[in-house]
């Protein structure tokens, strides 16, 4: 055999291994401990449901499961870090709409772009709820449009943050609706439910896990939840929908997600065994306790919710400013 012949043979041979061992090793997959990182501090809704996730992940596969909570820039630092990581199924991160898709439209020069994960299931949805304060006379979505419509540019709405789900909520109802009112950021859900309370401000759009114990001891009304379906938590509530605003669906969600180029066995794999956990009674009753709806489904149904979220942010953020000045 002459050397470039023999050189031929040793090279098919080892490419060959090294297909057989990229194969057995996603076969094997997991072998290791895997790591979700958080891009938020400990205690918030992305944290409690990366936890969970976690948990029932580590008794799944048997091997450690890991909650790593980068926090910094609006989820960016950690989200980030999962883009930069290998795309071996080691890594994981517990996005949201706000990680995934709003901050493309906040932040100039992101280090990740939309395409740098791949998707892999979505977890569970939060509504959002319309409040307005206990004096303001409307006790419907219509009665708020009118309202608005009568005293133009007059009402304040407050959220928890430029860019934040709450925010992103109002514009697109003040938009949908043909109305006008002045934004007031907070820094966080608690002061601005606060000065909702005390009748500084007129009304919000808000996660509904901040608000429920405020609404159901009647501090502030609520006039309507923007999912796509009523929630449990108050069913007596319209959908936005139902209130009149045909396609207004606005439920913060939250995704698993791997960096790009993972393979499809093992998202395939993390797909199928966080569709079982979304079915475990026990599961869907902490995640209801939170105010979260579980969703569940394949890969290609939360690859197009982000694609057509990403849609109506892109398109929202044409018309209103969401970057910091």
């Amino acid at each position: 055999m002459n050397i470039k012949r023999r050189e031929f043979v040793v090279g098919a041979a080892v490419g060959g291994a090294m297909l057989t061992f990229r194969a057995y090793a996603q076969d094997a997959w997991p072998a290791k401990s895997i790591r979700i990182v958080v891009p938020f501090p400990p205690g918030g809704s992305t944290d409690i449901l990366g936890r969970r996730t976690a948990d029932y992940l580590q008794k799944s596969f048997n091997v450690p499961v890991i909650v790593e909570n980068l926090p910094g820039a609006t989820g960016t630092i950690g989200t980030a870090a999962v883009a930069r990581a290998s795309p071996d199924g080691y890594t994981l991160l517990m996005g949201s709409i706000g990680t995934v898709v709003t901050n493309h439209f906040v932040y100039d020069n992101l280090p990740f772009k939309l395409s740098a994960f791949d998707p892999i299931i979505n977890i569970a949805e939060t509504p959002n709820v319309v409040i307005v304060r206990a004096g303001l006379p409307v006790h419907s979505v219509q009665e708020l449009i009118d309202y608005m419509k009568a005293h133009p540019g007059k009402l304040n709405y407050g959220s928890p943050g430029l860019a934040s789900s709450s925010h992103v909520s109002t514009e697109l109802f003040k938009l949908r609706a043909g109305v006008q009112g002045q934004h007031v950021p907070y820094k966080g859900s608690t002061p601005m439910l606060a000065d909702l309370m005390g009748e500084s401000i007129d009304f919000t759009i808000d996660n509904i896990s901040s608000s429920l114990e405020l609404i159901k001891s009647n501090k502030l009304r609520a006039i309507a939840v923007t999912s796509r379906a009523r929630s449990p938590l108050l069913p007596m509530l319209p959908t936005m929908i139902e209130a009149g605003m045909p396609g207004y669906v606005m439920a913060p969600w939250f995704c698993v997600a791997a960096p790009t180029g993972t393979p499809p066995t093992v998202i395939e794999k993390l797909n199928s065994t966080l569709n079982a956990m979304l079915k475990d009674a026990g599961v869907r009753g902490l995640l209801e306790s939170y105010g979260a709806t579980p969703v569940g489904g394949s890969t290609e149904q939360i690859r197009a919710l982000i694609a057509s979220e990403a849609r109506t942010i892109e398109s929202l953020a044409r018309q209103v400013n969401f970057k910091p000045t």
